[in-house]
Order: structure tokens, then sequence, then C-alpha cells
């Protein structure tokens, strides 16, 4: 079973570390204003859970005492949840510059 935690954590690592290059290549395109600001959080936001992807299999080697690992699922939600309201501001301004919502964000 622990192989299939590593082989996971494998698979989840190759895919952040793409998604952070691409959120990295993505940031130096866009040209700035408060999307870009944001977008700036999000890359770093990615960043840390690439490196906390990075840690999970360290974890699983090292036998981690499972105070910490709740310590670093607890981070994850956090970050996640930060995560997610980054991305609905950069959607929320998008479709509002696109004039697909009033500014309130009423539909």
């Amino acid at each position: 079973m622990i192989y299939v935690a590593y082989g996971l954590s494998a698979l989840a690592i190759l895919g952040m570390g793409l998604n952070a290059v691409l959120a990295i290549r993505l940031k130096r395109a866009i040209l700035g204003g408060e999307v870009g600001a944001k977008w700036g959080v999000l890359s770093a936001l990615i960043v840390v859970f690439f490196l906390g992807y990075l840690a999970s299999p360290l974890a699983l080697y090292l036998d981690l005492p499972p105070r910490y690992l709740g310590l670093l699922v607890s981070g994850v939600f956090l970050f996640g949840t930060v995560f997610i309201w980054v991305v609905i501001g950069i959607i929320r301004d998008t479709l509002t510059f696109l004039k697909l919502i009033r500014p309130d964000g009423a539909p």
C-alpha cells in the first residue's frame, strides 16, 4: 500500500510542478492591474502547494508523527481555502471586465 501512496505522490508532484511552471509563465504575460496582482498571489499559493507536495513523500518515508500530519493537513485546508478565494476573485473581476456580471456581483 505504501507504494501506491508513493506513486500517487509522484503523479501529484509532477502535475503540481507543471501547474507551477504554467502559472509563473502566465504571470509574466499578465500586464498588471487587479487581476495581475491576484494572479501573483495565486502563483505563490501554487508554489506553496508544490512544496507541500514535495514534502508529502518525505513525511511518509520519515514516518512523521500523526500530530505533524494533522498540522500538514490543516495547512493544506487553509491554503486551499485562500486559493479558492483568490480564484473566485479573479473570475469575478474577469466577468465584471467582460461585462457579463454587474460590478456588485449580482447576475
